[in-house]
């Protein structure tokens, strides 16, 4: 059986498939984090907002917004009527709830939510605290190099 060896043109119509749909991928992928968003209801924004507010960052990760509120729904009780109080409090510049806001920005910025056994970890790579300097350090625990570098010495 002889085979031929894959030109030029067909590797790059190979590269520019998996490029087109990494691409498309993403867009799908924009598009289901959007329709999940939009029967969350009310809770869902206004956690939205409060997390822009308190973390200074108009673009927060959605599908990682719907997980965070999800999982503070389930550790703190009535959750949503004291995220309300909090937006309304942050409004009008007043002194919000400091256990609330701390659960929120712990959320975004390590990924977790609750504490001791009762704590849920619901992100790491994409914790704000990791992206804030990803370009500079690799999160503890992944591979700085190709595979098995980690066996060599430094």
């Amino acid at each position: 059986m002889k085979t031929h060896p894959m030109s030029r043109r067909g590797a790059l119509k190979v590269v520019g498939a998996v490029m087109l749909s990494g691409v498309a991928g993403q867009l799908l992928l924009n598009t289901r984090a959007r329709a999940a968003l939009a029967p969350a209801g009310q809770g869902l924004q206004d956690f939205i907002a409060v997390s822009q507010e308190l973390t200074g960052k108009a673009e927060l990760n959605a599908t990682l917004a719907l997980a965070l509120h999800a999982a503070l729904q389930k550790a703190t009780p009535e959750f949503d009527a004291a995220l309300l109080k909090l937006k309304d409090t942050l409004a009008a510049q007043g002194e919000p709830d400091k256990s609330l806001v701390q659960a929120i920005l712990q959320g975004w910025y390590l990924g977790v939510v609750g504490k001791g056994k009762q704590a849920v970890c619901v992100t790491y790579v994409d914790a704000l605290s990791n992206l804030l300097v990803a370009d500079v350090l690799v999160p503890p625990s992944y591979s700085y190099g190709p595979c098995g570098t980690w066996s060599a010495k430094p």
